[in-house]
């Protein structure tokens, strides 16, 4: 065959390979675009579902705001907000699967623990200092703590209120036994104190102030000192945040972007939050310098859980006599996972 044909003819083939080729590469491209095309006219993937019970404490304003300023939506998640009045019952509300996850102080988490149930803290999301206190009734001739004995006292059982007022008492050397200690929710405080069937109630805020000026000239307020720092948590059963990560990340993500807010605008966030929770409108004036939204996890936590723990053993509010390792209460997984400096627990 001539030189000349047969160049020609590999000429051909080369021309056929690269047609053949190039529409490939055409087909792949199209396919590709239209993927995206279709893609961005169908519906999102739905939102996940997940219910937090929280309460009217200022530790819950986070939550309040995340959802407020619309971050749960941005991050895919449908959040029911559930009202209660303590930590206490809005942790058990997940306890018990009638929510999700929990606003908590440490101590209930710390009772639960103790009782063998198998609860999980994923980040501390408050830090309040001067948040508890006493209120008394100066016509039963209360004047000081020292006053207190002898004295019916109401306080929520199994809170930190109830945890605060050992402490107070303590310091002028008194214990709980001294005292008439009476089991009263934190809403019905302000009556039972009016009413004068308990001379005093340990509580904190906003039920704190409430009570205190509803009482007027006749009160005295006993209020922790500013070195006393207590966190507020999110917590809830072990295995449904083993199973939900990716849930609990998102929820992370939406308070860590609520936080920043409340760092930028301060004023703005607060008024927010007093809105959407309903609380007085002096929440923030009265012991706000006090109050921090955070999102971490970090050894104050620990030692807290532990001295609490020692407390419900001296007092004989557990059958327990050794202090559980609160390091496998702890889950950090997830904030961990998006914030890896939120995280200071030495393990």
């Amino acid at each position: 065959m001539p030189p000349l044909e047969s160049m020609n003819m590999e000429l051909a083939k080369l021309r056929k390979t690269l047609l053949l080729a190039t529409s490939l590469i055409v087909a792949s491209m199209a396919a590709y675009y239209w993927q995206a095309i279709v893609a961005s006219f169908a519906p999102p993937p739905p939102p996940q579902k997940l219910t937090l019970a929280v309460t009217t404490y200022p530790g819950s304003g986070l939550p309040y705001l995340a959802a407020g300023m619309g971050y749960f939506s941005q991050e895919g998640l449908e959040v029911t907000l559930q009202p209660h009045t303590s930590g206490r019952d809005a942790l058990e509300a997940a306890l018990e699967k009638h929510a999700d996850l929990g606003t908590v102080a440490a101590i209930p988490v710390m009772f639960a623990t103790m009782n063998g149930q198998q609860v999980s803290i994923v980040a501390t999301i408050f830090t309040a200092a001067r948040a508890h206190g006493i209120v008394a009734r100066r016509d039963r001739g209360i004047l000081s703590l020292a006053d207190l004995k002898g004295k019916t006292i109401g306080v929520t059982f199994r809170t930190d209120a109830h945890y605060i007022l050992s402490s107070l008492l303590a310091k002028h050397r008194l214990s709980l036994d001294q005292a008439h200690i009476e089991n009263i929710a934190p809403e019905k405080m302000q009556a039972a104190l009016k009413s004068g069937e308990v001379d005093a109630v340990s509580t904190w805020e906003p039920w704190l102030s409430d009570v205190n000026q509803a009482t007027g000239a006749n009160g005295i307020e006993f209020r922790t000192a500013a070195d006393v720092v207590l966190d507020y948590n999110l917590a809830g059963r072990k295995d449904w945040i083993a199973a939900n990560g990716d849930k609990v990340q998102r929820m992370l993500r939406a308070l860590l972007r609520a936080k920043k807010f409340a760092e930028e605008k301060p004023q703005q966030a607060h008024a927010m939050i007093i809105a959407l929770m309903k609380i007085d409108p002096g929440t923030f004036s009265t012991v706000g310098p006090n109050y921090r939204f955070v999102v971490k996890l970090d050894q104050n936590l620990l030692v807290t859980l532990e001295d609490q723990a020692r407390w419900a053993i001296e007092n004989k509010f557990s059958e327990q006599t050794r202090v559980p390792n609160f390091l496998n209460v702890i889950d950090a997984t997830a904030l961990q996972a998006i914030q890896a400096d939120a995280v200071s627990i030495v393990r």
